[in-house]
């Protein structure tokens, strides 16, 4: 009996058990027997040989057995009334040993230890210190058939302590007629477990031969073996059927091969309402919606489970009092070992909550997406709006440039005709006159610059009609005259034209970043990059002026240029709208603009940076 720990007595140690020699210890031994005949044999042996070696014997039996024994050890010619008188013999009542030492149904350890003490002690002064005492009892057995079988093992214990203070060979002895339940295989190997060695029955001891007797030993190991075996089993499948029927959170159940529940837990009674004696034997089918179950839904599963392995779903199901829950349902099908079908697994989980959640999720989520979109369409139609506005003031800037140009130059113009008819017919006679008429026709000729000038700059006709490679460096030398700022201009060789809005835009931005470079940067000089590349046409502004600060830039953050006038922002805003960017570098070594928009046309041979520009034209 590996599981215990005991093992069966081989057929030597039995023979030497029942004829002892001198100073031998066997230690702690049960003997089992069905007859009691058997017994009293066996015990006559094992007390009469220990009386008969001049050793000592403590008997704790029934008082049948005692008297059976007594009766024997005569026949034997063994004198156990003399050996009382020195000593040797020591016999006890075991039940009215044992109702001594029970308290509340229990046995108490102190009053076993003094009253098997005491008879040892006895026994122990009787011999001489190497002799042998043998030891019977039936108190394990007493307890046992009294139903008790927790304090039998308790008592097996007590003696196996009692061992480590004395030197005895115990001997019990369990009736198998006791052992014919199920239930019996636990304790008894618990028992056995305190044991050194167990003792088959008297049908091992009849046997003739020692072939026959070890066959009979194997075959008593064997079954042990199988009964411990069985009893892992029942203890494993016991305790997973505490652990099923514990769980709360999940509905675990079994149904038949034909969809009835046969197996209920405590979660299944918590989530569906049904208690078990009112659903094994029903149905699964009353858990789903009427609509389910006629278009045969409970049916389907079983048989998807039955082909699959297993089958699993989400949806609504119903509880005892018709409210419906959203379950979470996996139907697994379970097989014997030789294939065939003998059921399904059905666990169960109530996931209403978590539905829920998602619900609101996806609401939240979709939600989300709407004002987004909202958001972006509102974004889009500020952008339209704003380009509209852009564009709005392009042309409002053109109609007043030409009509600056058109109406008010050729007034200016006529006006400086007139006054410088009128200086010729005065004449030198009027000297002081003419010096006046001179110092008009000077202003007006000033005015008519200006006006060009101003003209150009709401809308040069020069960016329409020869591109940016021709405006720019007509706009860096009017500007450079009117700041004080030193210009130059790198202009890739190959930069063609451009489309009308791209070319536009850009030539704001260089008016924006020229006007911040004049009002802010304290820059003495500004250099003015055009290019083209990766399909992206490129305008660069950098001075060397003493840069933004950085905690200016680190305020504004991605919306920098809201942090430096309308006026880039707007840029800005241009270019997005063309399918560009404004980028800014700043630094304590000057600040670079920079602008792409895509080129959407292919680039062709435009007008060099040395383009002849009309002087009244800056």
């Amino acid at each position: 009996m590996s599981h215990s720990g005991a093992q069966v007595t081989s057929p030597a140690r039995v023979l030497s058990l029942l004829q002892p020699t001198s100073h031998q210890h066997d230690g702690h031994v049960v003997q089992l027997y069905t007859d009691d005949a058997f017994l009293i044999d066996v015990l006559s042996r094992f007390v009469g040989g220990a009386l008969a070696m001049g050793d000592a014997a403590v008997v704790l039996a029934t008082a049948s057995h005692r008297e059976q024994l007594e009766k024997r050890l005569a026949a034997r010619g063994v004198d156990t009334a003399k050996a009382t008188l020195k000593g040797r013999y020591i016999a006890l009542d075991a039940s009215k040993t044992l109702a001594r030492l029970m308290v509340d149904g229990t046995i108490d350890e102190n009053r076993f230890n003094d009253t098997v003490s005491a008879a040892l002690r006895q026994a122990q002064m009787s011999v001489n210190g190497d002799c042998r005492i043998a030891v019977f009892g039936e108190l394990v057995a007493l307890l046992w058939a009294d139903g008790k079988p927790h304090e039998a093992i308790r008592v097996e214990q007590l003696w196996n302590r009692m061992a480590q203070k004395y030197s005895f060979s115990l001997l019990c002895a369990y009736p198998i007629t006791g052992f014919n339940d199920a239930t019996h295989i636990e304790p008894f190997l618990k028992m056995c477990g305190q044991h050194s060695g167990v003792v088959p029955s008297e049908g091992y001891v009849g046997l003739g031969s020692e072939e026959d007797r070890l066959r009979s030993v194997a075959q008593l190991e064997q079954k042990a073996q199988v009964l411990e075996k069985d009893l892992v089993f029942r203890k494993s499948e016991e305790q997973f059927r505490l652990l099923v029927s514990a769980v709360q959170d999940y509905a675990i159940f079994m149904l038949d091969p034909q969809g009835n529940v046969s197996t209920w837990n405590l979660g299944a009674t918590r989530i569906k309402g049904y208690k078990a004696e009112e659903i094994i034997g029903k149905h699964f089918s009353c858990f789903y919606e009427e609509a389910e179950v006629l278009s045969g839904k409970p049916a389907m599963e079983l048989v998807v489970a039955a082909k699959e392995g297993r089958f699993e779903d989400e949806g609504w199901r119903i509880r005892k009092d018709g409210s419906k829950f959203w379950a979470n349902v996996i139907i697994t099908a379970v097989r014997d070992e030789s294939g065939k079908l003998i059921g399904f697994g059905k666990v169960t989980r109530d996931a209403t909550q978590a539905m829920q959640a998602r619900q609101v999720l996806q609401k939240e989520v979709a939600e989300r997406r709407e004002a987004q979109q909202q958001l972006h369409n509102s974004e889009k139609s500020l952008r339209q709006l704003s380009l509209h506005l852009l564009r709005s003031q392009d042309e409002e800037r053109r109609r007043i440039g030409r009509d600056l140009h058109d109406s008010l130059g050729q007034y200016l113009a006529v006006l400086k005709m007139k006054l410088a008819s009128l200086s010729a017919v005065l004449g030198p006679q009027s000297a002081a006159s003419v010096d006046d008429l001179d110092a008009c026709i000077q202003l007006t000729d000033d005015c008519i610059k200006e006006v060009r000038t101003v003209s150009y700059l709401l809308y040069p006709p020069l960016l329409e009609e020869m591109g940016l490679s021709s405006a720019i460096p007509w706009y860096l030398e009017g500007f450079s005259e009117r700041s004080g700022i030193r210009t130059t201009l790198d202009v890739q060789s190959d930069f063609g034209r451009l489309p009308r809005d791209s070319e536009l835009a850009l030539f704001r931005v260089l008016q924006e970043g020229l006007t911040n470079v004049h009002r802010h940067s304290g820059s003495q000089t500004a250099h003015v990059r055009l290019a083209m590349q990766n399909g992206m046409a490129i305008l660069e502004i950098e001075d060397a002026g003493h840069g933004i600060p950085p905690q200016l830039l680190e305020q504004s953050g991605r919306d920098w240029m809201s942090a430096h006038g309308v006026g880039l922002r707007g840029m800005g805003e241009r270019v997005r709208q063309l399918g560009g960017k404004l980028e800014l570098v700043s630094n304590e070594s000057g600040t670079k603009v920079s602008a792409f928009v895509p080129a959407a046309e292919a680039p062709s041979p435009g007008s060099r940076c040395d383009a002849q520009v009309p002087a009244h034209g800056r």
